[in-house]
């Protein structure tokens, strides 16, 4: 594969000049990356998204350039940090490391290839720790810079929220180029006991996109993690979200709008692991697809043997604009306590045609009529969002990129 030639041979350029504590870790990631190698759709996990697509293609790493924008309080380039506010405690993941600010543990080598890929190459990614009961809100620009030449670049934020305290982010991911380029980033959200954290994530591909993002979440006792996202598939995107409510009474929000028109493909995994008693989390996707376009939803909800009194609610929606278009949607229920409550399911439908008879009956062209009725559709996704001007960013990007129907 041309890929991983070009992959291992920025991973030996980089590491050689690397004399750091990362060096260990770095090297013991890249071989289980090696080992495992990239998936295809032969695998379960990767059934109707095969990234082995990429394997002929000769991505270089990615350089990084500086970029301002006054309204971000921090800014990545193509994975390394290029600002930053002095008003909270911010580092380089290298930096961050040497101060023992973040534990080896994080970087572990895991059964995803993709986030051992990231695990060797992320050293100049961002560190945002925020301290005991306080409320803040920032926003985070990730730029990829792909006006050059096609390249590979490994996005890595990690985020630690301390006790009690509320915290509101809204991340947008922004591409200065359409050159062929993939991106492999991974965001890790640490919740101290009693933290709410509200992350709203903006991805706006571009054409030539192919992305592979991981989200990983650990909750402590009484923590609440709300994440809104919106992302239009591209060549092709895989995002997963694996969330761990480790300790009694955390709960997670995942809520998701994702569109997709030509041949483009997204595809959406999530995970909830319930491993304490009363835990809660409540999970809605809803999808808006025309053209020839392919997404796919698959999200699982694991209650362990421990976790009693667990309520759990899943649901995936999806409106279909064209006969050709196709959503694969696989709800899953995986559940070890006897003490639970839990509910899951998907619909696939099309606009309701006497909706759409009703508007335009009082003068609204159909045009309009479509779009007011998917503005309400995709209303219900951002209903419980606290941070009003993050809501109102998010939803003019959606109701911009909605596809147009056959």
């Amino acid at each position: 594969m041309k890929v991983l030639h070009k992959i291992e041979a920025d991973f030996e350029e980089s590491i050689a000049s690397s004399s750091d504590e990362t060096r260990d870790i770095r090297t013991e990631n890249f071989d289980e990356f090696k080992k495992i190698g990239i998936p295809t759709s032969k695998q379960e996990f990767w059934k109707f998204t095969n990234p082995s697509v990429i394997k002929d293609s000769e991505f270089r790493l990615g350089l990084s350039n500086d970029f301002e924008d006054d309204k971000f309080d921090i800014i990545v380039v193509n994975g390394k940090l290029t600002k930053k506010t002095d008003e909270l405690k911010i580092n380089d993941i290298r930096g961050s490391l040497a101060e023992k600010n973040i534990s080896n543990n994080i970087f572990k080598k895991t059964n995803n290839p993709f986030i051992n890929l990231n695990n060797a190459f992320s050293t100049e990614g961002c560190v945002v720790s925020f301290k005991d009961n306080i409320d803040k809100e920032i926003r985070i620009l990730n730029v990829i810079d792909n006006t050059s030449s096609e390249q590979v670049t490994y996005p890595r934020i990690i985020v630690n929220v301390g006790k009690n305290s509320n915290i509101s982010i809204l991340e947008e991911v922004r591409f200065l180029g359409n050159k062929k380029n993939l991106v492999n980033s991974v965001t890790n959200f640490s919740l101290d006991a009693g933290s709410n954290v509200e992350h709203v994530l903006i991805d706006e591909f571009s054409d030539n996109t192919y992305q592979i993002s991981n989200i990983l979440v650990k909750q402590k006792k009484d923590s609440t993690f709300s994440s809104y996202n919106y992302s239009n598939g591209k060549m092709l995107v895989r995002k997963d979200f694996i969330i761990e409510l480790k300790e009694k009474g955390a709960h997670c929000d995942l809520r998701g709008v994702y569109l997709a028109d030509q041949n483009n493909h997204i595809d959406h995994h999530t995970i909830i692991e319930h491993e304490d008693e009363h835990c809660t989390s409540n999970e809605l996707y809803k999808g808006i697809l025309s053209g020839k376009s392919t997404a796919v939803f698959n999200g699982r909800i694991h209650v362990h043997n421990a976790a009693q009194k667990t309520d759990a609610i899943q649901s995936n929606q999806n409106l279909l604009l064209s006969d050709n278009a196709i959503i694969h949607t696989k709800p899953e229920l995986e559940i070890y306590a006897d003490d639970v409550k839990c509910t899951h399911g998907a619909t696939i439908g099309q606009l309701d045609e006497k909706g759409i008879f009703y508007l335009r009956a009082r003068g609204i062209k159909r045009e309009e009529a479509q779009k007011m009725m998917m503005r309400a559709y995709i209303g219900e996704v951002l209903s419980g969002m606290k941070n009003i001007e993050a809501k109102e960013t998010l939803l003019e990007k959606i109701i911009d990129n909605i596809p147009e129907g056959d």
